[in-house]
């Protein structure tokens, strides 16, 4: 295996050593077994009637979101978080256990745009990792304020999961497998489109207005109509802090327009926004955003984006 060079970026696979070109990062299965039988982190090998037997190189992900969508392209397959279910991809600070998962062959599926914080600077130091990709997947889509949450509109990750897919079947996963998980997850994915469509459908026009936490949602309100308008937080990034002069004029922002509900973020902190929220003498709704969770209510991506959808239903109805 080549090594060496710098890292470069194709078709936003981000590839290390000197495997520049798409044919080369393709890896073939005699490579795969290859490194899979000298890396005994990712993946071992066992002798059996005289042929040799290894893991697959592994696929990870950096958030529990991704980690659940690209278990479903793969077909069931388990996808490990780098990021635990339940924590903030903002601030979550990766252990050196998380260095070695992906500090080896794998594929790793990243958002980028600067959702992982801490965790996006490990995957920008790693050292010349063996055959180790990384995709970003905001790379190529047109990003809304500079918002990295992609994944609030599912019709974006429908289409993103051909990336996914090509990155499977690059790591030999069997193509024909691949492909029918992948168009079936579609075919789930843009049925919740509709659902959510329907389920929000009944709002009249003065009603949809959003204020939120911090600014999170700008896709969802993109793709279904609605108008964030202020947020408690005015930064992508939840390690960014509220001011006075902010929160007074959003709370002129929220009498003026007669906002009935602030929508807050498990993860997050909501001090600032329940206070707000009783001063002002409207509701706060919690919703599940950064990160899929232990209950079952909220614990793949598609139950978490109906559970969103149905709470924001709910909260914004006459």
């Amino acid at each position: 295996v080549e090594g060496g060079g710098e890292s470069s970026v194709v078709g936003g696979w981000h590839e290390s050593g000197s495997h520049s070109s798409m044919m080369r990062m393709i890896l073939s299965r005699r490579t795969v077994a290859l490194v899979a039988c000298t890396t005994a982190v990712l993946g071992g090998c066992s002798s059996e009637n005289g042929t040799t037997a290894f893991t697959p190189v592994p696929i990870v992900a950096t958030t529990s979101i991704w980690a659940d969508i690209a278990s479903n392209v793969t077909c069931g397959e388990l996808v490990p978080a780098l990021i635990p279910a339940g924590a903030d991809p903002h601030t979550f600070e990766p252990s050196l256990r998380d260095r070695e998962l992906i500090d080896g062959p794998a594929v790793i599926i990243a958002n980028g745009g600067g959702l992982e914080g801490p965790v996006g600077v490990l995957l920008d130091a790693v050292d010349d990792p063996p055959l180790t990709t990384v995709f970003e997947m905001t790379n190529g889509v047109a990003m809304v304020d500079d918002d990295p949450h992609i994944w609030q509109d599912p019709t974006i990750i429908a289409a993103a999961i051909d990336s996914i897919k090509a990155g499977a079947i690059a790591v030999d996963r069997d193509p024909d497998e691949i492909a029918r998980c992948t168009a079936d997850y579609r075919s789930e994915l843009l049925a919740l489109d509709a659902e959510i469509t329907e389920l929000l459908a009944p709002i009249a026009s003065a009603d949809r207005l959003m204020v939120t936490s911090h600014d999170s949602l700008a896709y969802f309100a993109d793709r279904y109509d609605l108008e964030i308008v202020g947020t408690v937080i005015p930064s992508t990034n939840t390690l960014a802090e509220t001011n006075a002069a902010d929160l007074a004029a959003l709370a002129d922002t929220i009498t003026q327009l007669d906002v009935r509900v602030v929508f807050t973020e498990q993860l997050e902190s909501s001090n600032d926004a329940n206070r707000l929220a009783e001063r002002l003498g409207v509701r706060v709704v919690p919703l599940v955003t950064d990160s899929v969770t232990d209950d079952p209510a909220t614990d793949t991506y598609v139950e978490m984006m109906r559970f969103n959808a149905a709470a924001i239903a709910e909260a914004l109805a006459p």
